[in-house]
């Protein structure tokens, strides 16, 4: 999950997870992370090429969430 792209990003992390968006579905928990560490190094390859994945701002702050995480529900 990553937190609303619409909002400053250092606000956006700050929102409570019931208004995070879900960008991906896993089926364990280790899959997730493991996503997200290749999604990272491959970032971070990129920025010493000069380059930044787009996508970098929104997943700087993704957290890997069950989704019966009792954080999601509304309040």
């Amino acid at each position: 999950m990553v937190p609303p792209s619409k909002l400053s990003k250092s606000y956006a992390y700050k929102q409570p997870l019931n208004r995070w968006q879900v960008v991906q579905g896993f089926n364990d928990a280790d899959a997730c992370e493991d996503f997200r560490d290749n999604f990272f190094e491959s970032s971070r390859q990129e920025r010493t090429l000069g380059v930044l994945n787009p996508a970098y701002r929104d997943y700087m702050f993704a957290e890997c969430v069950a989704m019966d995480d009792p954080r999601l529900r509304a309040r």
